[in-house]
């Protein structure tokens, strides 16, 4: 996307374009049919857009620096839609929050109102999608049946109450659910936990929303294209100087806008919480009440590796089988992997329960549970120029600096592992009118390392430690203290 970017039309890193802010009341303009509305344009210090892909909607706020006593005189009561349009010059994407084009953003709230001089106060305005507020007022009773996407469709044309674009990942299997009062976003995220891929062999879906519209889709199908090769990096991000015009006097829009400001490495791993969530190894036990019989299914992470699409590819678009962020080690004989009972989950696959419908397969939880919780182990944020044609749910690489001696051993001064393709899990667009600019927050995750980590066949582990184990009783410890004491003065502790 970033290739797409006109230098004669983007002529600074930053640069935005945004349209009249209007609020609209629910409060009818002199009595006609017409809502009342106000332009707060001249009014804003901020602006901030978040989408998340583990997020049900787009939310944002603006901050507003008021001396027409807006709140009074519109009023404000948290039930109006504000409308504009945000986009980078010469991208079509972005955000159309307006009636005639696109779709209005509802304010929720008001918030950190106070006093910036006796004529003159400041506040935050909260917005979100019509769908977060839609999903608090409904609750659905009625029986569903069919592949999960085309449940999926119906929830969110017919409970949603949507019209906005809604992109759906193909399912398998014929399903039938009997929600009872669930809220449409509830028995959402119900069915995308049961979802399984009509092209990918992996479980789990997400539902979230982008600039573009609503997605159904799995993480796989983030990484991967259903033609079997990696999706492409959409920018490739890396800290270095700014306005460095290499040589030719002309400042590289391009590469400005893809050179990081800032960023830190929030996580790169945790073998405590990845063991206990199950993402190395996990069993499932699943019970079948039609015939009274139960199965056992062990997850084994570095078995399951290859079969998936991950952040990292093999080099030509494929999947691989060496980049695991867990490296093949000795660890007492065994490796991480083997510990199927470090998580242990219970699971009903009852049959025919709804007659020939069908239930998800007995390891779908654990494949679900093990790659998203992956993605939780290695994460980045960064800070970089904002661009509205980068979503959430994009593929991008980052390159991450060494922090090392220039040498032989890493010519291009890169981290080997943590360096390389990232999902963009969240971003946050800020908009600050007062300065002119344009910049994103992006946390960016991944759940495969660039550059395989070593193979250690030899157990560097069993007999590393002090083999005198010894146990004392703690009243025999007190009564020997108490002896030594009686011989003598008593000692300082008793004192």
């Amino acid at each position: 996307m970033y290739d797409q970017i006109n230098a004669d039309t983007l002529t600074k890193a930053g640069q935005f374009v945004l349209s009249d802010v209007q609020l609209i009341s629910y409060v009818s303009s002199d009595g006609g049919s017409e809502p009342r509305k106000l332009s707060v344009r001249s009014q804003i210090m901020e602006i901030n857009i978040y989408e998340d892909i583990f997020t049900k909607g787009l939310s944002g706020n603006v901050v507003i620096v008021d001396n027409q006593n807006v709140p009074n005189h519109l009023p404000l009561t948290g039930f109006e839609r504000i409308e504009f349009k945000l986009n980078t010059p010469g991208i079509s994407k972005g955000f159309d929050f307006t009636s005639v084009t696109g779709h209005p953003m509802y304010i929720y709230k008001i918030s950190g109102r106070q006093e910036v001089s006796p004529r003159t106060q400041i506040y935050v305005l909260h917005f979100s999608s019509k769908e977060i507020l839609t999903n608090e007022k409904k609750k659905i009773y009625r029986a569903m049946s069919g592949n999960i996407d085309q449940m999926i469709m119906n929830i969110f044309r017919q409970d949603l109450e949507s019209n906005k674009t809604l992109i759906v990942e193909e399912t398998k299997g014929t399903r039938k659910y009997i929600p009872t009062g669930l809220r449409p976003f509830e028995f959402i995220d119900g069915l995308c936990n049961n979802a399984e891929s009509g092209r990918f062999a992996n479980a789990g879906f997400l539902f979230y929303e982008d600039s573009t519209g609503y997605r159904f889709r799995s993480l796989e199908n983030m990484l991967a294209i259903t033609d079997g090769s990696a999706r492409p990096a959409v920018a490739r991000f890396e800290k270095k100087p700014r306005s460095v015009k290499g040589g030719t006097g002309i400042t590289n829009i391009i590469q400005e806008m893809q050179t990081v400001n800032s960023f830190s490495i929030d996580n790169q791993y945790d073998t405590i919480k990845n063991l206990r969530n199950g993402v190395f190894a996990s069993r499932t036990i699943s019970h079948n009440l039609m015939d009274k019989t139960y199965s056992i299914n062990d997850y084994d992470y570095n078995m399951e590796f290859e079969n998936n699409y991950h952040t990292e590819h093999d080099g030509n678009g494929g999947k691989t089988d060496d980049k695991s962020m867990a490296p093949m080690i000795n660890y007492h004989g065994k490796q991480f992997s083997d510990y199927s009972e470090a998580a242990v989950y219970l699971k009903s696959t009852t049959s025919n329960i709804h007659n020939d419908f069908e239930s998800s397969s007995g390891t779908n939880m654990a494949k679900r549970l093990s790659q998203r919780l992956a993605f939780a182990s290695m994460q980045v944020s960064l800070t970089a120029r904002g661009f509205t044609g980068l979503s959430a749910g994009d593929v991008v690489a980052l390159e991450i600096p060494s922090y090392e001696p220039p040498g032989v051993d890493n010519p291009l001064d890169n981290d080997p592992y943590m360096s390389g393709r990232y999902l963009v899990k969240k971003i946050r667009h800020r908009v600050d009118t007062a300065k002119d600019s344009h910049t994103m927050a992006i946390q960016c995750v991944k759940d495969a390392v660039r550059t395989p980590y070593p193979v250690e066949t030899i157990d560097t582990f069993t007999n590393r430690e002090n083999t005198d184990a010894t146990n004392v009783l703690q009243y025999d410890l007190d009564d020997a203290l108490v002896n030594e004491a009686s011989k003598g003065d008593k000692p300082d502790f008793l004192s």
